[in-house]
């Protein structure tokens, strides 16, 4: 991983140079990129495969709400709560990480997850430009991570994108094996030898 400080400002514009050059935006600091194996979905004429078909009808007891990042309330019970699903699942990712991209970030939208009992069980956390999209962060209920649920909360950010008739929705890093499900998703590309490529 190459940290790489590109672009201090934070316009659409230059945040859509640094996604097409393959960088990524570093969680802790805002106008910090960095290179690494990122990936995306090309949204022209987009089809959903079998697969993708598949997600969707077995997560559509859930329901979500996309909300202005900026208009969301990240309460003491929201952090307790991700710190908790953090804790159970081992992930390395400080609690002081989560409120930065919840409060501080360039990330501006806020996909809201519920169960059938009306109980919020994960949160995306993304970035939408007129023409692009990034899903940035998922968090999850770990209940649920051994169901189509953590692949939905990226794939509905991908069709959403698509309908309103953006070009690309970003998916982060793609370093096999971490990540390698996101290559099922439609229109999946990676940047390798500086070029966004199909994956073979």
């Amino acid at each position: 991983m190459i940290a790489t400080n590109l672009s201090l400002s934070t316009t659409d514009e230059n945040i859509e140079k640094n996604y097409q050059n393959g960088l990524l935006p570093q969680r802790n600091q805002k106008g910090l990129f960095y290179q690494d194996s990122s990936c995306r979905s090309q949204l022209t004429n987009l089809q959903l495969s079998s697969e993708n078909k598949r997600i969707l009808k077995k997560t559509e007891s859930f329901t979500y709400k996309k909300v202005p990042l900026s208009e969301f309330d990240f309460t003491l019970e929201t952090q307790k709560q991700i710190y908790q699903w953090l804790k159970v699942q081992g992930w390395d990712f400080p609690i002081s990480s989560v409120k930065y991209v919840f409060q501080n970030h360039l990330f501006n939208q806020l996909y809201l997850w519920q169960n059938q009992n009306q109980e919020t069980i994960a949160y995306s956390i993304c970035y939408f430009s007129p023409s692009i999209s990034h899903v940035a962060y998922v968090f999850y209920d770990p209940q649920y991570s051994k169901t189509s649920l953590p692949i939905r909360l990226s794939l509905q950010v991908v069709v959403d994108s698509h309908q309103l008739g953006l070009k690309y929705c970003y998916l982060g890093r793609f370093s096999p094996p971490l990540g390698f499900y996101k290559r099922n998703f439609p229109g999946f590309e990676y940047f390798h030898d500086n070029i966004w490529s199909p994956y073979p």
